[in-house]
């Protein structure tokens, strides 16, 4: 394991306290930030494909003005790639500090200008045109990313416009309660990130949230918060299955916010090398996030550390000083100011939801008591309603006309073995379908996963854990007195051992490869099951659950 730390009080650093160097530096870690490129043209693409299929089914009329919409995007877009391209020019050629302010300045409000363009109800008229189109069209069919992606600039909208009033009240300073903080902007805006970034294979799982107020700039707690997240999903680049866990506890006269991940881990020379002080950013355009959270750690007084095991995955924890006994509630312009409106924190929305409905199915006694390694199934019940539910996400994978195919599947087994929700659907060629989609109601409450092609072609099961310990318990209508996260553990751990030995005993093969996410949480004991590296169905079917352990 290596570890490090970095306890600086002194602020920012020495040369960029004030003036132009300080500005550049400011303007540089906004646009690292932001990162809009890619949910910009997948805003373009999309409006492309709705041009298309309005000229398909010939709804000539809204295509003509959908299509002068599109072109007023696309110029808006080419201005855009222009002026980042004259920005990132002026720094990788060490160009003036002015000229850096000027060009940067210049990119960020054409971010700005772009992002309201898109969110003007007066633009774009894609959700009265959609109504004329059958729900096969491709455009139809990907509105669920495409709203994403504009609840996702609704964000940055809100974060310039904060970085600009932060930047003509720079000694503001806010009472934050970090938990409500890290909870509002999670759901807000990070969630959504991590699902499109991640292509839904990393969860972020908020834990022990300790309520504690601490007294800073709170768009810049935003930023070094969503930087963290940011660094913890590029460490899970490329992998199946991974969670970021984040927790926020009261340590004496700290408040430690704990941030760890599965990723790919990081040396002893790497740590040093984030955590020591820089003197220039000169010429950087990429290494600029840590940099960022250190001097923001500092400027709320706090101290930083990580630890990290090469292959295993990092934990950043920052500490930082709180007012004890203090309790704050947001007045009515924090609501305006820092969270998005209801209309984009709810997605996707219910026209999207209503074609991919939960399905809660209800076995026979014979099929709910199918036969695990270690049992034997009772005889009688009505075949009539028995499912093979793993025969039926292993036709689903096999039969997906996806480039890369695949299946998606909620299910939800009870304590008596009884199968209480199950729903899937196989990968589509134009459809890039996530759990939101497929059990809107369910899908933080119940086990996901995914059917999928290895590097081998051959297929691998990809489990995820149920996502929200309240949810769950309502889900499973535990009494408020009966909760608690040793419960939620000891549950979530049985509930997976009984949905291997389902899939099992209804038709997948015992020996397909399993990737769990977050496996050292629920079956710590179990090594095999940890990491990246794939482990049998059988295994998990194999543990005993825990009314068998006394």
């Amino acid at each position: 394991m290596t570890t490090g730390r970095a306890d600086d009080s002194s602020g920012a650093m020495p040369d960029y306290k004030e003036g132009i160097k300080k500005e550049v530096a400011e303007i540089k870690f906004l646009i690292h930030d932001l990162r809009v490129e890619a949910f910009f043209n997948d805003i373009l693409h999309y409006h492309v494909t709705l041009n298309t299929d309005l000229e398909i089914y010939n709804i000539e009329q809204a295509r003509v003005l959908h299509g002068a919409d599109v072109q007023e995007l696309k110029s808006k877009l080419g201005a855009l790639r222009r002026a980042f391209q004259d920005y990132s020019n002026a720094v990788k050629s060490f160009s003036p500090d002015r000229t850096v302010l000027i060009l940067g300045q210049r990119y960020v409000n054409i971010i700005h200008e772009a992002c309201h363009l898109i969110l003007s109800p007066l633009w774009g008229r894609s959700d009265p045109v959609l109504s004329f189109l059958p729900e096969e069209a491709r455009s139809v069919r990907s509105r669920r990313h495409y709203r994403n992606c504009i609840s996702w600039l609704y964000g940055v909208h809100l974060r310039i416009a904060a970085f600009r009033e932060e930047s003509n009240n720079p000694d503001l300073r806010e009472e934050i309660d970090i938990a409500d903080e890290i909870r509002n902007f999670t759901q807000d805006v990070v969630r959504g990130y991590v699902v499109e970034k991640s292509e839904a294979r990393v969860e972020l799982l908020l834990e022990r949230m300790d309520s504690a107020v601490v007294v800073g700039r709170r768009p810049r707690f935003r930023r070094m918060y969503f930087n963290l997240v940011m660094n913890a999903v590029d460490a899970m680049r490329g992998r199946k299955a991974g969670a970021v866990h984040v927790s926020t506890v009261v340590e004496g006269d700290r408040v430690a916010l704990h941030m760890r991940d599965d990723g790919v881990g990081m040396s002893a020379e790497k740590i040093e090398q984030l955590l020591a002080e820089r003197h220039t950013l000169d010429g950087d355009l990429h290494s600029l996030g840590f940099v960022f959270v250190r001097q923001t750690v500092a400027e709320f007084g706090g101290e930083l550390s990580m630890e990290s095991v090469i292959d295993q995955g990092t934990t950043i924890t920052l500490r930082l000083p709180y007012l004890k006994g203090k309790i704050v509630r947001p007045d009515p312009s924090y609501w305006s100011k820092y969270r998005l409106p209801e209309k984009y924190r709810n997605l996707p929305m219910e026209a999207d939801t209503e074609r991919v409905p939960p399905v809660r199915a209800t076995m026979s006694s014979a099929a709910a008591a199918a036969p695990a390694p270690r049992q034997k199934a009772p005889a009688g019940g009505d075949k009539d309603e028995e499912r093979t539910y793993g025969g039926l996400l292993f036709e689903a994978y096999q039969k997906s006309k996806a480039q890369f195919p695949g299946c998606i599947f909620a299910m939800a087994v009870s304590e008596a073995d009884r199968v209480e929700m199950f729903t899937h659907k196989p990968y589509e060629r134009d459809f890039n379908i996530s759990h939101e989609d497929l059990s809107p109601a369910y899908y933080q409450a119940t086990y996901r996963g995914r059917i999928e092609e290895d590097e081998q072609k051959a297929a691998v099961v990809i489990l995820k854990p149920p996502q929200s310990a309240s949810e769950y318990f309502d889900f499973k209508e535990v009494p408020e007195t009966e909760r608690g996260l040793e419960r939620y553990t000891c549950m979530v751990r049985d509930e997976g051992i009984r949905i291997a030995c389902k899939l099992i005993a209804t038709g997948l093969n015992p020996k397909i490869s399993v990737l769990l996410s977050d496996a050292s949480r629920f079956f710590p004991s179990v090594q095999e099951m940890h990491g990246t590296t794939p482990f049998p169905l059988e295994l998990m079917a194999r543990q005993r659950l825990s009314k068998d352990q006394t």
